[in-house]
């Protein structure tokens, strides 16, 4: 009989703790939830930018002393065969607004021929805007470029001989990477640019482009423009990543873009019904990338 009596008193004890045990589970629970909402939530991270070379270097050591033995630094701000500072026009955002680009500075660095460090600025025409960057291009890849009719059409524009120009031809791919300067919704870039360029021993290197006259080229991979520019830009404000193409001749990227954007290439009239993006103040004689004259003083 006694052993029932605690049989029957130890059921009884088990019994009673059981709801307190759930009431602080139930409770050790609900302050769990609470602590884990009441953390902020980390900051989100933006996806890194696509890059469009290889991780490993491509450039072999003849591609290197060709690049120690000739600076680039002229042609990257497309001045050269076209005589002086000259920006590039294009394209931006899936929408297409007209946007410009131009490398007011450029620099070879002094240790490694392969890079170059610019200064310029990018253009919004759509709502006025202008912002200063500064970066680097790094030549990843060179390539020979095979187009016999250059060198005939640049003796011809020349007055010289063909053979007084022999040289070789090539194609540079440059990484791109630019940060616009830090405000609302500046930029962050990642792109490329090729540059068709010729070397003639005793000269510094210039264009490989097609004249205006003679139209556009697919067989030079800038199209006959001499450089282009792609890549994508991130709005470091927003997280928005747009696509951007420019080049320093309009008329050789536009019919990617639009078939109907030039009514007459041979005049470059553009089509009205593309003014909403920009493009309505083409012809106005404007070099946004200088800067504002400062005012004199008048004594």
């Amino acid at each position: 009989m006694k052993k029932v009596v605690t049989f029957i008193v130890l059921v009884g004890a088990i019994a009673a703790c059981q709801p307190q045990a759930a009431q602080t589970t139930a409770t050790s629970v609900v302050a769990q939830a609470a602590a884990t909402q009441a953390q902020p939530a980390a900051p989100a991270v933006a996806a890194p930018l696509p890059v469009l070379f290889a991780p490993t270097d491509t450039l072999t050591q003849p591609m290197r002393e060709l690049l120690r033995a000739h600076d680039l630094s002229a042609l990257w701000q497309s001045i050269g065969n076209y005589g002086g500072l000259r920006g590039f026009e294009g394209f931006f955002g899936p929408s297409h607004f007209r946007f410009g680009m131009i490398f007011t500075q450029a620099r070879r660095d002094a240790t490694d021929p392969a890079v170059y460090h610019v200064a310029g600025k990018s253009r919004y025409f759509q709502s006025h805007t202008t912002r200063p960057f500064t970066g680097t291009l790094t030549v990843r890849q060179l390539a020979d470029l095979s187009y016999p009719g250059f060198l005939a059409a640049k003796a011809r524009s020349e007055e010289k001989a063909a053979d007084s120009l022999a040289g070789r031809t090539y194609t540079a791919h440059a990484r791109l990477q630019l940060q616009e300067e830090t405000r609302e919704n500046s930029g962050l870039f990642e792109g490329e640019v090729l540059l068709d360029f010729c070397v003639v021993p005793g000269q510094p290197p210039s264009f490989v482009y097609v004249f205006a006259f003679e139209g556009t080229d697919d067989r030079l991979p800038t199209r006959g423009a001499g450089l282009l520019l792609r890549g994508n830009r991130r709005n470091v404000s927003t997280g928005q990543v747009k696509p951007f193409l420019v080049s320093p001749d309009l008329a050789a990227i536009a019919p990617d873009i639009f078939k109907d954007f030039m009514l007459d290439e041979r005049l470059g009239q553009i089509n009205p019904k593309y003014a909403k993006l920009g493009w309505n103040e083409y012809w106005q004689v404007d070099e946004w990338w200088a800067d504002s004259a400062k005012p004199k003083l008048s004594l």
